[in-house]
């Protein structure tokens, strides 16, 4: 099976098992793949999580049964609810509107249909890349453990790019960076040290350090010899760097004879003009040949 098969078995065993238990692990397995990179890629594609999409294609069906009379509670309890409090609070986010008040003449609802996925190819857009066998180097700067649980990355990864600007972290590692190396003048997004089975991985705001440079006091982090995929973008942050990660995995990934390698993830900030509208960036991803 290929990759986009494999994701489209994955929704098809949602959708067979919205009545049954919400397994993300057998979700992914659907799609021969693991939990922790299938949620990280089903999100950079479709902007929501498995959890999420799980839960408005439950919801949807819920208020289709509800509106053709079924018992709320039966309802609740059919689709992985555990008291009609819960379902008819999760019901009234989603709808707007309570479970009971959905039966009545000329109530709105949401409906989220079922996605499929598919290569759109269109032949408008380029995608410029590179493929780069580069050696090994340091990185030193701040780490934070990161969860990817529930999305819980998309909000901690910013938050600690605000924390560290504020405290002053960033400004020095700016000023310890290497005047001569690859990465002079650039800040480093690192995603390393991935454990799967905790959903978990370390994220570094860091810099390629000048050789003399004092840095005993931050992490220190070799990156290995490593072949790369390097796709250049630029414009306001985040959107379009988040703009370049979706496309390489629903347009470069699928289209190319090459896989993602383990191995750290790369997002380089560099030097820019001073236009916010216009920050220059680039994402290095590990790859190897199928």
């Amino acid at each position: 099976m290929d990759w986009i098969e494999r994701l489209n078995a994955a929704l098809e065993y949602i959708e067979d098992n919205l009545c049954g238990s919400e397994d993300i692990r057998e979700i992914a397995g659907a799609a021969n793949t693991s939990h922790f990179h299938f949620q990280r890629l089903f999100h950079v594609i479709t902007d929501t999580t498995v959890a999420d999409y799980v839960r408005r294609r439950r919801l949807t069906q819920a208020a289709g049964d509800i509106q053709q009379g079924a018992d709320i509670l039966e309802t609740a309890l059919k689709y992985g609810y555990e008291s009609q409090a819960s379902f008819s609070r999760a019901f009234g986010r989603l709808h707007g509107l309570t479970p009971a008040k959905a039966r009545e003449p000329g109530a709105r609802l949401k409906a989220y249909p079922p996605l499929t996925f598919n290569i759109s190819i269109q032949g408008v857009h380029s995608m410029e890349y590179q493929i780069k066998d580069f050696e090994r180097f340091q990185i030193a700067g701040a780490v934070r453990r990161i969860t990817t649980a529930d999305g819980q990355n998309l909000r901690d990864i910013p938050a600690f790019f605000e924390e560290k600007d504020k405290d002053g972290t960033i400004g020095r590692l700016m000023h310890l960076n290497g005047k001569s190396g690859h990465f002079a003048g650039c800040l480093l997004g690192v995603c390393a040290d991935f454990e799967e089975e905790k959903e978990e991985f370390n994220f570094l705001i860091a810099v390629e350090p000048d050789k003399d440079a004092d840095h005993k006091d931050l992490v220190t982090r070799s990156i290995p010899a490593m072949t790369w995929a390097v796709f250049p973008g630029n414009g306001k942050m985040p959107e379009s760097i988040q703009q370049v990660w979706k496309r390489i995995f629903s347009e470069w990934f699928p289209s190319m004879d090459y896989v993602h390698a383990d191995g750290p993830e790369l997002e380089v900030y560099l030097p820019d003009n001073g236009d916010p509208d216009d920050c220059p960036f680039e994402v290095w991803i590990p790859i190897r040949k199928k």
